[in-house]
């Protein structure tokens, strides 16, 4: 079975967008600075917004047709579209 999930990388930039929100007015930061893991700064979350952001840019750079290749693919026949595709819906 071969399926598409680059659609969750709309779920993630949505879950950066209210953490960088949250982040901003430092809302409900007070119970983490409590554990051991937050007691030198949150960090932690910065560099895990940094993960997610990078997961974002890999599904984003995964919709691109030319993904797998490298490289852009011409079809001479059709004007450029992509082999994979059949050059009328994209697909």
């Amino acid at each position: 079975m071969l399926a598409n999930h680059t659609g969750i990388a709309t779920l993630f930039k949505r879950i950066v967008f209210q953490y960088d929100r949250l982040r901003k007015r430092n809302a409900f930061v007070d119970t983490y600075k409590k554990h051991g893991t937050f007691r030198d700064g949150l960090g932690e979350f910065d560099t895990s917004r940094e993960v997610v952001m990078d997961l974002i840019n890999e599904y984003e750079e995964a919709e691109r047709a030319d993904y797998l290749t490298g490289a852009q693919q011409e079809d001479p026949v059709d004007g450029g579209a992509d082999a994979r595709t059949d050059g009328v819906t994209g697909r």
